[in-house]
């Protein structure tokens, strides 16, 4: 009985390790990127993402309707490049976001351009794509709630995050 209910713990303590619910298991089999069954939106905060919002300017900001990086937010990217190159093992969840305006699924569609052109410039900045996914929130996760110039601007983003 004794080892019956051994091996039932020891399975149970396997499959909680297995888990990749809450960011447990993020990291794919070894290839240095993203496990696929990872959920973007079930991850936690690690300390690679304290220390990436802490170091780095982790947002590009965007003009209405428009998805073009401008010389600032090159400048941003460029130094999320740098911070990813020096840390190998993290990876990155590129986020992109609109304002209030527009229909909901033109500012999916905008918000996913966002992420994408921002992802590609980290790529182009030497950072391996497998490392990097993106999510558009559309206008349905703003960062900033309000419906003035000054909100829906921190809303035009694509924001990265480290994990």
């Amino acid at each position: 009985m004794k080892k019956i209910l051994l091996s039932a713990t020891c399975a149970l303590l396997l499959a909680a390790c297995s888990s990749v619910q809450n960011g447990a298991d993020i990291y794919g089999n070894g290839q240095g990127g993203w496990n696929d069954n990872v959920n973007i939106s079930d991850l936690d905060a690690t300390a690679n993402t304290k220390a990436f919002h802490k170091e780095t300017p982790d947002a590009v900001y965007f003009r209405l309707n428009s998805s073009a990086l401008d010389a600032q937010s090159k400048a941003d990217l460029k130094a999320q490049a740098e911070w990813l190159k020096a840390h190998p093992k993290a990876l990155a969840v590129v986020e992109g976001r609109c304002d209030e305006r527009g229909t909901r699924e033109y500012n999916l569609a905008l918000g996913d351009r966002r992420a994408n052109i921002a992802r590609n410039y980290l790529i182009s900045q030497g950072v391996e794509a497998q490392r990097i996914r993106t999510i558009s929130y559309g206008k349905d996760k703003p960062v900033v709630l309000g419906s003035d110039e000054e909100s829906w601007a921190k809303n035009r983003s694509a924001t990265t995050v480290a994990y």
